[in-house]
This record gives C-alpha cells, sequence and structure tokens, in this order.
C-alpha cells in the first residue's frame, strides 16, 4: 500500500478517536483560554507593559497546553496494545511517526486557531494585513513542537510519570524556536517596518526542517525500546 496513503490512514484513525473522545481537545483548549484569561487580569488594561507582555503571553497559550494533547497521543494504543501490533506490521516505521505526527499538529492547529482568536479580542488588538504572517509562524512552530512532541511522546509512553518527564524533555529543546517566534511574533504586532523578521522566518523554516529530519530519524529507535 502507499506510504502516504497509509500515513493519511493512521492520522484519521487518531482524529476520529479524538472526535469520538474529544477529551484532550476541550481540555487543551480550557488550559489554552485560562491562561489567556489569567494574563489579562494580571495587567492593567491599556497599559503599554501588556503590549510588550503580548507575543510572550501567545506563545505561552499556544504551546503548554499542547503538552496534553502529545501525553494522549500515544495513550489508547498503549491501553490496547495496539501499538505493538503497529510496530511488528511490515510498514515502515516512518509512517507511524508521520501519522501521530500529522494528528497531532492537525488538532494544536485547530486550537491555536480558537487561542489566537481569543487573544486579538481579550487584548484588544486590531486584525490587520500582518495577521496572515502572525498564522504563518502558528504553522512553522506547530511542526517543529508536534515533530518534536510526536517522538519525546512515543519515548515516554510506556513512563507512569509521563505528564511530568514530557515537557521536561520537550521545552529546553524547543528554546530557540520559542525565542525565535516571540521576537518576530513582536514585529509583527507592532507598528514599525518588519526588518528582523525575515531573519526569524528563516530560523523557523530552518528548524522546521531539522527537526522533522531529526525525529523521523531517531523515532525507529525509540519504538525499538
Amino acid at each position: 500500500m502507499n506510504a502516504l496513503r497509509l500515513i493519511g490512514i493512521l492520522a484519521a484513525k487518531d482524529l476520529r478517536i479524538e472526535y469520538r473522545s474529544r477529551h484532550a481537545f476541550l481540555t487543551t483548549l480550557f488550559f489554552a483560554l485560562l491562561i489567556l484569561i489569567i494574563f489579562n487580569f494580571a495587567f492593567d488594561p491599556g497599559n503599554q507593559s501588556i503590549k510588550d507582555a503580548a507575543p510572550g503571553i501567545l506563545w505561552v497559550s499556544l504551546l503548554f497546553p499542547g503538552v496534553i494533547q502529545l501525553n494522549r497521543s500515544f495513550q489508547s494504543e498503549r491501553e490496547e496494545g495496539t501499538l505493538y501490533g503497529l510496530i511488528l506490521a511490515p510498514i515502515d516505521r516512518g509512517v507511524l511517526f508521520f501519522g501521530k505526527f500529522l494528528a497531532n499538529f492537525f488538532l494544536l492547529a485547530l486550537v491555536d486557531l480558537f487561542v489566537l482568536g481569543s487573544f486579538f479580542i481579550f487584548y484588544n488588538l486590531t486584525f490587520s494585513t500582518r495577521l496572515g504572517w502572525l498564522f504563518l509562524l502558528m504553522l512553522l512552530v506547530g511542526i517543529v513542537f508536534s515533530s518534536v512532541g510526536t517522538l519525546f511522546a512515543a519515548m515516554v509512553s510506556s513512563v507512569r510519570a509521563r505528564d511530568v518527564l514530557l515537557p521536561i524533555l520537550l521545552f529546553p529543546i524547543l528554546v530557540p524556536v520559542v525565542i525565535a517566534a516571540v521576537n518576530a511574533t513582536r514585529e509583527v504586532l507592532g507598528t514599525g517596518e518588519l526588518e528582523f523578521f525575515w531573519q526569524w522566518l528563516r530560523l523557523l523554516v530552518a528548524s522546521d526542517v531539522v527537526f522533522i529530519a531529526g525525529s523521523f530519524l531517531v523515532f525507529d529507535y525509540v519504538v525499538e525500546e
């Protein structure tokens, strides 16, 4: 069977499971919105400090709740014992990686769309043509987050403390990506020229290539363990 078709089947299977339960999606969305609301009350409305902190608040709201979704990505397979069947199936294990990656990326992007819309409402930001660049940043960072997160989720899926261990492993790796995303977002939300935006954007594109390739190559050794 075609590898792309197998990837689509695996991704669709995970999305159907999540659609039926909706636990991880709704929990992730609620957590993200809760972060936005807490930060909204932490600053005085109209204060310059909230505008300075807005890029950091946005990416905390976009990324930290995503760990909940990642922790559940291999849970059903572990509980039902189907993960071993997938590993022993006569298919390349990279197919399993990309199937999980696509499902995680789609669910994360769906949550991020709600968070991005709520962010503009809560913080009284005006919609402009620059919103498209912010959406692009969200997709680029989501690719890195989902690829590395899928790898680490598979690595800690058999560990009891996976809820604690996953963010400890994941976020230190993502520090350069988050820094690039926050600085690029600051330029997008500002009123000046996008002077350094393109440098940060190129860094994010390069990170996508490096992290996807690295996660794909290492995934085979992770699932063997």
